[in-house]
């Protein structure tokens, strides 16, 4: 099963991001523990601004191994050139699904910070991919067919005022974007409100919508994502329990379940992306913990 295919069919699809360090084989046996919850394992390119595995080498390591990928391009660390030829590259090792960002900013506080691109725009990178899977884009001429991209996009959530418009998404959304991601959302209140605002804008009928998730395992990594992480939405409520708690680590996964049951529940959502900052087994707990996959084991994807 594809993360297009979970998100047509299952009532609430369910994604992991996992870090791509070095070793292409510890990230495939992490996605492999999480087999039984998740429909597709979340591949970000090179995250904080550090050199990572090559996120389109570990999206092939798990194809091989038959998870399906959502590989992550940015346009932060290449330029026009190198991005189409990683679409190329995607598309040759029948990688379908990709989410498109800009990219962030590499923090300033690296020890040698590279210099940014930012060349190409998400959507423009959007439409190139929307180009190759229509069998129009000039780069592509040596495929033998177009490729089955299903294309992502990127949004923040937050809480809208009375005459906003989602303007930027339509665009993301013209321009070929098939799902739209966002990024940690742990304030169901604002989401609804957010969404809400996506529904009476007929956005969800043209893109399936997954929410961001996060299993934070201490008040500590709480405020540090609230802080760093553009856009991420963690109440002071959230902070408090885990400041609080005996186990904080255990008062994570049990947020975490709660936040993906109400999610589950909200119209629009399509499903969660859900990161940790505890390692991916809590991210399997939390699922667990939710009830969302009982009595329904999640076929691996291939």
């Amino acid at each position: 099963m594809s993360l297009r295919q979970a998100i047509r069919t299952r009532a609430f699809a369910l994604t992991a991001e996992l870090t791509p360090l070095a070793d292409s084989a510890e990230l495939v046996q992490q996605a492999r523990r999480l087999g039984h919850c998740v429909d597709a394992i979340q591949v970000p390119d090179n995250p904080g601004g550090r050199a990572h595995l090559p996120a389109l080498v570990a999206a092939a390591a798990l194809r091989q191994a038959g998870i399906d990928p959502v590989l992550h391009m940015t346009g932060r660390d290449r330029n026009r050139t190198a991005l189409q030829s990683d679409l190329l590259g995607a598309a040759s090792l029948g990688i379908t699904s990709l989410l498109l960002l800009r990219g962030k900013r590499p923090p300033a506080d690296l020890p040698s910070p590279a210099k940014a691109v930012f060349e190409v725009e998400a959507t423009e990178l959007i439409a190139n991919a929307r180009a190759l899977a229509d069998g129009q884009a000039p780069f592509g001429q040596g495929l033998p067919r177009p490729p089955d991209f299903f294309i992502g996009a990127a949004a923040t959530v937050f809480d809208p005022v009375t005459n906003w418009r989602p303007q930027a998404l339509v665009t993301k959304l013209d321009a070929g974007a098939q799902f739209v991601q966002t990024q940690p959302c742990m304030d169901m209140d604002v989401l609804r409100r957010y969404v809400k605002r996506l529904v009476a804008a007929q956005l969800l009928h043209r893109a399936h919508l997954l929410i961001g998730l996060a299993v934070l395992p201490s008040a500590a990594a709480a405020k540090r994502m609230r802080d760093s992480a553009r856009g991420a939405l963690v109440p002071d409520a959230i902070i408090q329990r885990l400041e609080q708690a005996r186990d904080p680590e255990q008062a994570g996964v049990e947020i975490c379940a709660g936040l993906l049951r109400e999610l589950a529940e909200i119209p629009g959502v399509s499903g969660a992306a859900i990161t940790s900052m505890g390692g991916p087994d809590a991210i399997g707990a939390a699922i667990d913990a939710s009830g969302l996959r009982l009595g329904d084991a999640a076929p691996r994807a291939s």
